[in-house]
């Protein structure tokens, strides 16, 4: 089915959609005349109905003659002279009758007009030029300093620009840099400066782990130790308190009363020979306080040589004098000082 509906003023026929019928509840708008009217009083289908009769609308009444011309009162001119009236063309009597005539050309503007009137001219004033100097002379800094001349921008711009000039492109100067650096020359100074410096590097690593480094190496020992002699170092055993155990400890009274013996038995579980350690000795009484406490070195032990041969064990042994409380119970540790 389609719908279609005429125009109440115009008397056009064109096309509509019931679902906007409903939305706007019959009210159209002519896209002729833009008349709005109901567009379901005039509404029927194109495919089977016919075109309802136009009727155009009435037009409004027209007021009688003799009103409009008891309301209208032509304008009244004045007589022109017919001879006037007759040389004047038709372009000439429109121009008069509908243009203002141009005003005449001015010599000042209105600004300039004013501005000469309220003008007060000085031209036989005399002033007095002691008085002046006088007063430049109290007042010195009233004077102007010299101007400075402008630099010469154009020059230096000029200069920079034939600079500019003169150097070759860019990409002539990457070309030129990548050259030198791939010279032979350049790359024989690289690799000289390269093994100096892993050659320093590796002497600092030497010199800092000297002691494993002589122990590993025993061949290196007289170069480092020639080595320590300027810089007044030492080549000695390596210091590692995790590879020392004690393997046992006794403290039993020595004959003749107040002394005791002291046994430690020391093992090394690496594979370098190490330094012997320094051993701390505590004394407590039978309640448990601490009688004494005391750091011993290796050479209190006697040692000699002072050292722990790889994987082996030492007895360290040392008789004390003890006067006092009686001592029941000893503690031993060992450390690097």
């Amino acid at each position: 089915m389609s719908l279609a509906t005429r125009c109440t003023a115009c008397g056009t026929v064109f096309r509509v959609v019931q679902d906007q019928l409903k939305v706007s509840e019959g009210w159209v708008r002519c896209g002729r005349c833009d008349q709005v009217f109901n567009a379901i009083e005039g509404l029927f289908d194109l495919e089977r109905d016919a075109p309802p009769d136009w009727n155009p609308p009435p037009s409004p009444p027209q007021p009688p003659a003799a009103a409009i011309t008891a309301h209208y009162q032509a304008p009244v001119e004045a007589p022109a002279d017919d001879d006037d009236v007759f040389h004047l063309s038709d372009e000439d009597r429109i121009h008069s009758r509908f243009f203002q005539p141009e005003q005449e050309d001015v010599d000042q503007t209105p600004a300039q007009t004013v501005a000469e009137r309220d003008r007060v001219d000085f031209a036989d004033a005399q002033f007095n030029m002691s008085m002046l100097a006088e007063v430049e002379g109290d007042n010195p800094s009233t004077e102007r300093p010299p101007l400075e001349e402008p630099a010469p921008t154009k020059k230096r711009s000029a200069a920079k620009t034939a600079k500019a000039a003169k150097q070759p492109p860019e990409f002539l100067r990457d070309a030129k840099r990548k050259a030198r650096w791939r010279s032979p020359q350049v790359r024989i100074g690289l690799s000289m400066l390269v093994l100096l410096l892993a050659g320093s590097l590796a002497g600092q690593a030497a010199m800092h782990f000297r002691d494993v480094v002589a122990a590993r190496w025993p061949q290196t020992r007289p170069w480092l130790v020639a080595a320590c002699e300027p810089l007044a170092c030492t080549v000695g055993l390596p210091h590692r308190i995790d590879e020392l155990s004690v393997e046992s400890s006794a403290l039993s009274p020595a004959s003749g009363g107040a002394s005791y013996r002291l046994s430690v038995v020391l093992r090394n579980r690496g594979s370098l020979p190490l330094a012997l350690p320094s051993v701390d000795l505590s004394l407590t009484d039978p309640d448990g306080q601490l009688v004494s406490r005391r750091a011993l070195s290796p050479a209190d032990f006697r040692a000699d040589p002072a050292r722990i041969a790889a994987g082996s064990e030492t007895t360290l042994q040392l008789l004390l004098d003890a006067d006092g409380p009686r001592i029941s119970g000893y503690t031993v540790e060992i450390f690097y000082p």
